[in-house]
């Protein structure tokens, strides 16, 4: 699944191919207008028998293009990429025919900019600027005038200056909005793909859940039929009328014993020992321990600190996909910069839970700092390690389902502090006393 997700994102960037010939045709009929207009009913003179061919290789290309590919695909980069290219080739050879930048049509050159922006990455959007910027200097100096008797122009073009004007106007404009535009989709790419993470581990821990709920139902219904099963083996083994059978009978007792033994593994692994509501309550702290249990290794030494409240008292909380994938992403990302300790601290308030998670590793960099908790952010310094970013971004998200707070922090004597608070009320906190 992860593998289909970052498939999409380097390949597939979600823009069908019916929107850009929509797109086209709407070109290609405002251009057909604007030469009938100006030509016949303005009676404006420029090379119309240029204009005509050029108008009809976008109609062409459309059809073509509509025959052999169905209007449902999905482009990728390099096929926008190209699409973007023949429009804006044809747009300035459209405008060096009539009048270059005098054509107040000549605007119409930022749209390939805005969709190439949208949609394309940054190496693509900064080839087809460039070549924007190329065409508008080319179409600055060298165009075919425009010269109509009727409306009394002849051989119009305007001055020098502002044509300058014009040309600088554009290049500012087609940089600053594609800068815009490029900024602003790349932002809403990075949170769609990050949702998209985040959904897959929330429904992979959900999954988790639901089977470990299967097993407990199992273990508890199991239970009744295999006890009842063993009281009557006992009672056929001391039946003397059924002493042929005892071999069967010592059989059937070994495997009753030896299911007795997987159920209550399965108990111990995965339930809370003497729990009512064992599908869906457990105990807080071995939730955490299970959850460090992965990580376990002698290169990390990693504890758990619980105040009094813990040990006096049976502190279960409900089982939840987002509690127990958020808390693993944290300690996840201590893990991979904690150079030997790991310390984790539990705190029984009033009205909230508190885990602290501290580590002994370079902490997180001052430039990074202002951005923890949005997706992919990345941290420069030498040591780090690739990926820093979603797993926060996951946890934040997470965390705020349940109406909890997460914040960061570097210690004064180095390593990185995160501060996890979930309100009782949100996590099905219980407190029972021995």
């Amino acid at each position: 699944m992860i593998d289909e997700i970052k498939k999409i994102k380097n390949e597939d960037i979600n823009l069908k191919l019916r929107t850009l010939n929509l797109i086209r045709w709407i070109a290609i009929f405002g251009q057909f207008a604007a030469v009938i207009i100006a030509y016949f009913y303005f009676e404006i003179s420029f090379n119309i028998y240029f204009c005509i061919p050029l108008i009809l290789t976008s109609v062409i290309l459309n059809i073509v293009v509509s025959i052999i590919y169905p209007l449902t695909k999905i482009l990728n980069y390099k096929e926008t990429f190209f699409y973007l290219i023949f429009d804006l080739i044809q747009l300035t050879s459209f405008l060096f025919f009539t009048g270059g930048l005098n054509n107040p049509f000549c605007i119409f050159i930022l749209a390939p900019l805005v969709i190439s922006a949208t949609y394309l990455d940054l190496k693509r959007i900064i080839f087809i600027t460039l070549l924007a910027i190329v065409s508008l200097s080319f179409l600055q100096f060298f165009y075919y005038p425009l010269e109509s008797n009727i409306n009394q122009i002849s051989n119009f073009r305007f001055t020098e200056f502002e044509i300058f004007s014009i040309w600088t106007a554009l290049i500012i404009t087609s940089i600053f909005i594609t800068a815009y535009c490029f900024r602003v989709a790349d932002e809403s790419r990075k949170t769609e793909m990050a949702l998209k993470e985040t959904q897959l581990a929330l429904s992979n821990e959900e999954k988790v859940s639901a089977l470990m709920s299967l097993t407990a139902a199992a273990v508890h219904e199991l239970g009744t039929p295999l006890s009842t099963i063993s009281i009557i083996a006992k009672e056929l083994e001391n039946n003397k009328q059924v002493s042929e059978y005892s071999e069967d009978i010592s059989l059937i007792q070994s495997q009753l014993k030896r299911c007795r033994e997987i159920l209550e593994r399965l108990r111990s692994n995965s339930l809370s020992d003497n729990s009512n509501e064992f599908i869906n309550q457990l105990d807080f702290v071995r939730l955490i321990n299970e959850i460090i249990s992965t990580y376990s290794t002698q290169d990390i030494d990693i504890k758990i600190m619980a105040d009094q409240s813990f040990d006096e008292g049976k502190v279960t909380v409900s089982r939840s996909a987002e509690l127990v994938q958020s808390i693993t992403n944290i300690i996840d990302n201590a893990y991979k910069y904690a150079n030997s300790s790991i310390d984790i601290n539990l705190e029984n308030k009033s009205n909230i839970i508190t885990i602290t998670v501290e580590d002994d590793g370079p902490g997180f960099a001052q430039e990074i700092y202002p951005f923890l908790g949005e997706p992919y952010v990345q941290n420069s310094n030498k040591f780090a390690k690739k990926g820093l970013g979603l797993g926060l971004f996951i946890s934040k998200n997470l965390l705020a389902k349940l109406k909890g707070e997460i914040k960061f922090s570097n210690k004064e004597d180095g390593g990185g502090c995160v501060i996890i608070s979930l309100l009782k009320s949100e996590i099905g906190f219980k407190n029972e006393q021995y």
